[in-house]
């Protein structure tokens, strides 16, 4: 029987993230509405230490971002599970959406999505990437992605991956009902297809894909994403320093 007044507990993987680009996320550490747990990769890092004043509760732990994610699910204490990353800006009214689709009938969802570069380009990929979640069911993470605590633990959750976890995820919980693709857009952010350049990132992400659905291990499809980064992180950082994330982008 679905309550309305569930809480939803909003979990958010940060891993070398500037501290204003989480900043966003502080607003569902809103008792007893929602909870807020950070699933930071570095203990102690400036981000998480400037989320903790709002009230979120702060889970450090090493691994791949999938592992960090089904810890922070098990601690949890929400019986419905927003899973949104760092850099990505959920609707205003997202968890009044998330209990609608919850409340009629959805076992899970996402947003859908849009981007913070409005160029001709980036929402081309945004539309690319909407096609595919409302004709395939197909969301990735950066849509930011709810379930039912039930529906999750039947499918089993998030798996240890370095990557396509979000993607593994959304086909088991697929099965554990009906799963929804709301209109409103969670914008997250364009840096690595400005970084890297579109038509590349695209393409890279379309290769790591296809090469999950082929079978091809995690450990190679990693590495196809992440080529090339560290010397990429090396220019654009006067420290040297690279986020290296593990869901492809559009």
């Amino acid at each position: 029987m679905y309550d309305p007044r569930a809480v939803i507990s909003v979990i958010v993987p940060i891993r070398n993230e500037d501290p204003d680009v989480a900043a966003d996320a502080a607003r569902f550490a809103d008792p007893p509405v929602s909870e807020l747990l950070v699933a930071d990769a570095e203990p102690g890092s400036a981000a998480a230490r400037a989320l903790v004043p709002s009230g979120a509760r702060v889970l450090s732990g090493s691994g791949p971002r999938g592992l960090r994610l089904a810890e922070a699910a098990r601690a949890a204490r929400g019986e419905i599970l927003f899973f949104l990353h760092a850099d990505s800006r959920a609707p205003v009214n997202a968890l009044e959406a998330i209990h609608r689709a919850i409340g009629a009938g959805a076992a899970a969802g996402a947003f859908s999505l849009a981007y913070d570069d409005a160029t001709f380009r980036m929402r081309w990929v945004a539309w690319w990437g909407n096609a595919r979640s409302r004709l395939l069911r197909l969301p990735f993470g950066d849509q930011g992605i709810f379930c039912r605590r039930d529906a999750y633990e039947r499918a089993g959750g998030f798996r240890a991956l370095p990557v396509c976890d979000d993607v593994d995820l959304v086909l088991r919980l697929r099965r554990e009902g009906p799963f929804r693709i709301l209109p409103e857009k969670t914008r997250t952010s364009a840096r690595r297809y400005r970084e890297r350049g579109a038509l590349r990132q695209v393409l890279r992400n379309w290769r790591v894909l296809a090469g999950y659905f082929a079978g091809v291990p995690p450990a190679t499809l990693a590495r196809w994403y992440n080529a090339n980064d560290v010397r990429a992180g090396e220019r654009a950082s006067p420290r040297g320093r690279l986020e290296r994330k593990a869901t492809p982008r559009r």
